[in-house]
């Protein structure tokens, strides 16, 4: 089976460059695009109007449990923070491949950006993996086994904390049809994934999820490891792809500093 990833050579392109983004969107899913920046929220409202993403979304869980690196725009800061307990925001470790909009129905979030300020010292790589095709050919495989993860009820995912006792969770497939034939992805392994909880609805589910790992990990044609550089954003198919980092050291003086913002609308292009 294919992956949109398949072909791919690093490639930055200017942001304004219309036809060109979109048509990299289209091919591998994600663009990596740069501008001259303000690092705040009119960033992320010029490439909501160059492409008509609509307003800039932002979580309830965020908006009610956080403070720290999120603001009332929908924009959230990722990394050099002077406090919090977020779990992604203020963390400089792995992060598990995940898609966002953790407690909304998978493909709520068509498109998230995340938009660099700062690269790590070292490390802090993104990762990308094209679960939809990966999905496609568990299905050619293993028909039985994808035909699981397309169940409505098999899916959980949920806050592990909370600063306020509220808990936030979400039951769904993790794939899903969508109108064009194709497939919405939720693939997630980070600790907002609920396994377990599948694993009580049908144990095969283990099967499933062991198969799409291996075709997540490092040498596979689905996936894509790169570093993010101060000055370069990454638009993603949010409901195509799932993603993670790898663990990064910080320069105390420069610590890395993402900026990201989500919407529910795809790049669309206008002339």
């Amino acid at each position: 089976m294919k992956s949109c990833f398949d072909g791919w050579s690093p490639q930055v392109i200017d942001s304004e460059d219309k036809a060109a983004v979109i048509a990299h969107l289209e091919k591998y899913r994600f663009a990596i695009v740069t501008s001259e920046w303000e690092y705040d929220d009119t960033d992320f409202k010029k490439i909501s109007a160059l492409y008509s993403l609509g307003e800039i979304y932002q979580s309830a869980f965020n908006r009610q449990e956080h403070k720290e690196g999120v603001s009332t725009s929908g924009v959230n800061q990722i990394g050099g923070l002077s406090h919090g307990t977020h779990m992604v925001f203020n963390s400089t470790s792995h992060l598990s491949l995940h898609t966002d909009g953790s407690y909304i129905p998978i493909g709520s979030i068509k498109t998230s950006i995340l938009l660099c300020k700062q690269h790590a010292s070292q490390g802090g790589e993104t990762v990308l993996f094209d679960s939809v095709s990966a999905f496609q050919q568990l299905q050619a495989e293993h028909p039985d086994l994808a035909n699981i993860l397309l169940e409505e009820q098999i899916f959980r995912r949920r806050s592990t904390g909370t600063q306020s006792g509220k808990q936030y969770a979400h039951i769904g497939p993790v794939f899903r049809r969508d109108r064009d034939g194709g497939f919405i992805g939720g693939f997630t392994l980070d600790v907002t994934a609920d396994w377990e909880y599948s694993r009580g609805i049908n144990p095969r589910v283990v099967e499933a999820v062991e198969y799409l790992s291996q075709l997540a990990a490092e040498g596979s044609r689905y996936h894509l490891t790169f570093p993010l550089y101060r000055g370069q954003a990454l638009i993603m198919r949010n409901d195509k792809i799932s993603h993670g980092r790898h663990a990064y050291t910080d320069d105390p003086a420069h610590p890395r500093t993402l900026l990201r913002g989500m919407f529910t609308r795809e790049p669309t292009l206008i002339a």
